[in-house]
């Protein structure tokens, strides 16, 4: 089976076909529309095709290729990126980045999309939050406009926040409306989850079977801490990777953040934590991680969450 690089842009695909040895075989450039891809897709040979993720400009090829049975595998841009930097010339072309993206699918990179990664409620959400931002900005706006100008009208700004806020829930209700009950209240019983973040944590996570572990979920959502090694030294920092999807990783942050209130378990960890000089968000941050853990349970068994009890007694 051949390997299938592609650069996607809003107006043109640019693939390179490569080898297992990573030996560049064919290229070619087809406009990104429906009726070119889908006369391209039929020419092809088996083989395995990738790009990195986009807006919505990879939307169209994904989707023609899970209707075929062709496996197309979805690219973090950091991970070619790191790629590209490990390059003595560092090109950036359009022709060389899908020589990469060839070469990082061959390395195992990227993951498999399937019809539910593609589906409508996550794109619905994601539309909500990117729109409830935009209200956040010019709230700030306005503030900033009577702290400076004290007799400066702000009507308009504040009209305009309103009727943003009214976009923003449309969108939301929309993409809750559509959202998996089942997956829903699955996600719900684990605590800090009500029903807009167990909505965005499914429709981001897909299908959790293409996860392996806890750990792969956890990684899939940017929440592992880099690590440096260098000989026999092995440094650790806080920072993060934010290698996977920002709005998969600030669902999990504000879950831990909720459930920090009410799950003793939560609650007794972000304590340590905090008694060991972490701050808010690092110790936040590593209860996000136990409630990706919980959330991969909870989808891989298939059963509600069970709140444990912690234990009093003393030794």
């Amino acid at each position: 089976m051949y390997t299938i690089g592609i650069d996607v842009s809003k107006k043109e695909l640019v693939s390179a076909k490569v080898t297992k040895r990573g030996e560049i075989i064919e290229r070619w450039t087809i406009p990104n529309e429906p009726v070119a891809i889908a006369h391209w897709l039929d020419a092809l040979p088996h083989a395995l095709l990738g790009a990195e993720a986009t807006a919505e400009y990879h939307n169209e090829l994904a989707r023609q290729c899970i209707a075929r049975g062709v496996p197309f595998k979805l690219l973090n841009p950091i991970v070619t990126k790191q790629f590209t930097r490990a390059t003595v010339r560092r090109r950036k072309t359009d022709r060389s980045d899908a020589e990469v993206i060839a070469r990082c699918l061959l390395n195992g990179d990227g993951y498999l999309l399937s019809m539910e990664s593609l589906s409508p409620v996550r794109r619905l959400l994601r539309t909500a939050e990117k729109i409830r931002r935009i209200d956040c900005t010019l709230l700030r706006m306005e503030a900033q406009m009577r702290s400076f100008v004290k007799e400066a009208d702000t009507g308009p700004l504040l009209r305009c926040a309103r009727s943003v806020r009214k976009a923003a829930h449309a969108m939301q209700k929309q993409g809750l409306a559509m959202a998996d009950e089942t997956q829903t209240k699955l996600l719900s019983s684990i605590p800090g989850i009500g029903k807009t973040l167990s909505a965005t944590i499914s429709s981001e996570i897909g299908d959790c079977g293409r996860f392996g572990s806890g750990k792969a979920l956890v990684a899939f959502a940017g929440l592992d801490p880099r690590v440096k090694q260098s000989g026999s030294t092995l440094s650790r920092n806080t920072r993060l990777t934010k290698r996977g999807s920002p709005y998969l990783r600030r669902a999990f942050f504000l879950a831990a953040m909720i459930g920090e209130r009410s799950d003793p378990e939560l609650k007794t960890y972000y304590e340590k934590k905090r008694a060991e000089g972490k701050r808010f968000t690092e110790a936040t941050v590593a209860n996000a991680r136990h409630v990706a853990h919980r959330v991969y349970a909870v989808m891989k068994r298939g059963t509600p969450y069970v709140k444990k009890e912690l234990s009093t007694t003393k030794a």
